[in-house]
This record gives C-alpha cells, structure tokens and sequence, in this order.
C-alpha cells in the first residue's frame, strides 16, 4: 500500500541560503544570517566542484541571536571534518543536518549562519542551508524561483 502524503518536499524544505559555484581563495567567509525560529531542523548540502593543489576546506554551522550576526558563536559539532584536495575531496556532495534545540536556546539563539575556512589553495563549492519541518502552517514557498507539483 503506498503511502498518502500531502505535504510536499517544497513545504517541508526552505532554501533559506543558497549560493552557486563559488570560487573562494584562501580566506574565511560567512554567509548572510538566516533566523530559523520559525522550523524544528536545518540542513546543510555542500556540494565540493573543484579543490586546487594543497586545497584544505572546513565548513561549519554558527548561530547568532539577530540575522546581523549579534554574538555570533558555534554550534557545538556541527561542522564537517575537514575536506582536503590530497584526500581526494573535490567533487564531494555533503550534509549536515541540525535541530534547532541544538542552538543556544536559553539565551535566544535563533539564527543560523554558514563558515567556510579555505586555506592553501583556491577551491569551488556550492551550499545550500534548508530550513526544515515548519513550526507553522500554512508554509510559504517565495525562496523556490518555480515549484512544480
């Protein structure tokens, strides 16, 4: 028998970040902040196009109490284990997946923000941060350029 869903993969995931084949030198980079007060999880797909010779690549979830970054910290293990172009990384497809208790809740952590560390060589990538399982209804979908269903 096969299962009855209605709720569809457009509703239950939110790109709240996205950013296409970036092409980072050696330096560290954070995305914009993103409040996911709204969603019980988050998700993270790194997709790894290119690492150049020596490359080096740690990738990690931060938080913050405003989408301007206000005392912006980790999130306790949650980053990847670093990619290297030596280990063979480049062309790799990654995710990392959080609930949002894991923030700093007692103190109102609530937005979420991306790191990315590059160092010895230029590397290509491409992430998307997912706010998941919406606390509310109805969900909206004006991230998604078009949704089909």
């Amino acid at each position: 028998m096969a299962a009855n869903f209605t709720e569809r993969f457009s509703e239950m995931a939110n790109p709240l970040i996205s950013e296409n084949n970036l092409s980072l030198a050696a330096g560290t980079y954070d995305s914009p902040w993103v409040s996911v007060a709204n969603y019980h999880r988050g998700a993270l797909i790194l997709n790894v196009v290119d690492m150049g010779a020596g490359a080096t690549l740690d990738v990690s979830l931060r938080q913050a109490t405003t989408t301007t970054g206000t005392s912006a910290k980790a999130i306790t293990s949650k980053s990847f284990t670093q990619l290297t172009q030596a280990g063979g990384d480049a062309d790799s497809d990654c995710c990392m997946e959080f609930r949002t208790e894991e923030l700093d809740v007692t103190n109102r952590f609530d937005c979420v923000g991306v790191r990315v560390v590059v160092a010895v060589a230029a590397v290509v990538i491409s992430y998307r941060f997912y706010g998941m399982v919406p606390r509310f209804a109805p969900v909206g979908t004006t991230n998604w350029t078009e949704v089909v269903a």
